[in-house]
C-alpha cells in the first residue's frame, strides 16, 4: 500500500488529518501537488494543510459557506475550531457575475438584482448557524468576486480557512482542483478541506 493509499485509509477513523506542504523523510520532495492535493481529494474526512512557520495569530478562521452539503459541513468543522481556539469565525460568500459582452448593457439591472438577492440568501443562511453557537462571534460578507481570490485574500488575517470539497451557487466550481486547489496553493495559512465523513470519494 503506497503513502497516499495510507494516509486516505487513516482519514476513514480520523477526525482530522494534518499534513505539510512540503515533507522530509517519508514525504522527502512531495509537494502540495502529489501528496496533499491527492489526500486532500479522496480522505474521507478533514484534511489540514499547513506550510510555514509558526506566524501571528489573528483569532479568525475564515469559511466558505454556500450551502451546499459540502460546505455545511465545513461550517461545522469550522464552528467547532473556532470554539476550540476562542476564535472569532467570518463566514465568506463570494459570487461572481457572468460575463456578458460589452453589448449586453440591458443585462446590467437583472445583474445587480441577481446579486442582491444572492446577498440576502447568503446572509439568511448565516442566521440558524447564530443561533445555534451564541457563544462564537460570528460575522458574514458577500462578495461579488471569485470564490478563490476572495478565500485567500481573507487568510491573510486568518488562522485558518475552512473550504468544503465541492461546492454549489457561488462555489460552484469549488471543485478540488478550482476553488480548494488555488486555496491550498496560495492561502498563506493553514487550509482545512472537509467532506461529509460518510460521503464516498472513490
Amino acid at each position: 500500500m503506497g503513502l497516499i493509499d495510507e494516509l486516505i485509509r487513516e482519514s476513514e477513523s480520523a477526525e482530522s488529518l494534518v499534513l505539510g506542504s512540503r515533507g522530509l523523510g517519508g514525504f522527502s520532495g512531495m509537494l502540495l501537488g502529489s501528496v496533499g492535493t491527492a489526500v486532500a481529494g479522496h480522505a474521507r474526512g478533514p484534511v489540514v494543510i499547513v506550510r510555514g512557520r509558526g506566524q501571528e495569530e489573528h483569532g479568525r478562521i475564515v469559511v466558505g459557506y454556500d450551502g451546499s452539503a459540502h460546505s455545511e459541513a465545513a461550517m461545522q468543522y469550522a464552528i467547532d475550531q473556532a470554539r476550540a481556539r476562542h476564535a472569532r469565525l467570518h463566514v465568506l460568500y463570494a459570487w461572481q457575475l457572468p460575463i456578458f459582452s460589452p453589448y449586453a448593457a440591458a443585462y446590467d439591472s437583472l445583474l445587480e438584482n441577481a446579486f442582491q438577492q444572492e446577498v440576502r440568501t447568503a446572509g439568511e443562511r448565516v442566521t440558524p448557524w447564530r443561533e445555534k453557537y451564541p457563544d462564537v462571534e460570528i460575522t458574514d460578507a458577500q462578495l461579488c468576486e471569485h470564490p478563490a481570490g476572495a478565500l485567500i485574500n481573507a487568510a491573510t488575517t486568518a488562522d485558518l480557512v475552512v473550504v468544503g470539497s465541492r461546492g454549489l451557487g457561488g462555489f460552484a466550481s469549488a471543485v478540488l482542483g478550482s476553488v480548494s486547489r488555488a486555496v491550498l496553493h496560495h492561502a498563506t495559512c493553514p487550509v482545512a478541506v472537509v467532506r461529509p465523513h460518510r460521503e464516498a470519494t472513490r
